[in-house]
């Protein structure tokens, strides 16, 4: 067993308030490194053209609970 196996079974070993401490711990840091990332030169050109769209056709949205109806009719 590799040694990352075994610190995630020492992991799944801890209490339950003690993980929910480590998932926080974690996305906090996650959160931290992402402010200093930056977005692909695609990702920005997608989310531009996706804004523009909007501005082109403002009512053309979805409601999350026609979201949500449409999703529970899937599953």
């Amino acid at each position: 067993m590799t040694q990352t196996m075994t610190e995630i079974k020492d992991i799944l070993k801890l209490s339950i308030d003690d993980r929910i401490h480590l998932v926080q711990t974690i996305w906090d840091s996650i959160a931290a490194d992402t402010e200093v990332s930056e977005i692909s030169e695609e990702h920005k050109k997608i989310l531009d053209e996706r804004l523009e769209a909007h501005k082109n056709n403002p009512n053309d949205v979805v409601s999350w609970d026609e979201v949500k109806k449409s999703v529970k009719k899937i599953l």
